[in-house]
């Protein structure tokens, strides 16, 4: 199965990933309570809001960019590739290079209507294929490897 994943998907994909992350809403969460705590300070003090409203805003837009730039210098994302699959394994194939592993090396599988992100065990980001890639039967296999990965 041919396909390439434009660099906008990327971004998206790891970009939301990171934000609706547990531990990073705790962390926005933070900021947006100390901003809201320094309104009650003293009149002169309560200047000191913008410092946590600034991280606040500033987080998202720089996790944004770090993403971006990683896209951007690993040209293996953005390549045209095929895919091939088995019940035990993956193989990613670019136009130089070959990528294999086991399903197990992957901790699950999520999905909207256009893509599957493989979630790896080890690493917070994902992998993103387009389900054009795939004909109806495949995408349904590819979820059974996918559900069945220890076996």
């Amino acid at each position: 199965m041919a396909y390439q994943v434009p660099r906008a998907v990327w971004i998206r994909a790891w970009w939301k990933q990171t934000m609706l992350n547990r531990r990073t809403l705790l962390v926005l969460t933070m900021w947006a309570i100390m901003a809201v705590g320094c309104m009650f300070l003293l009149d002169s003090m309560r200047l000191l809001a913008i410092l946590p409203a600034f991280f606040l805003l500033l987080g998202p837009v720089n996790v944004y960019a770090l993403y971006a730039k990683s896209v951007d210098s690993e040209p293996q994302l953005t390549d045209p590739k095929t895919l091939q699959f088995s019940r035990t394994r993956l193989a990613f194939v670019g136009p130089d290079w070959r990528n294999e592993m086991a399903w197990k090396r992957f901790k699950g599988l999520s999905e909207d209507a256009d893509y599957f992100y493989l979630l790896p065990q080890h690493n917070s980001l994902c992998a993103v294929i387009p389900k054009r890639a795939f004909t109806p039967e495949q995408q349904q296999l590819f979820r059974e490897y996918a559900q069945h990965r220890d076996s």
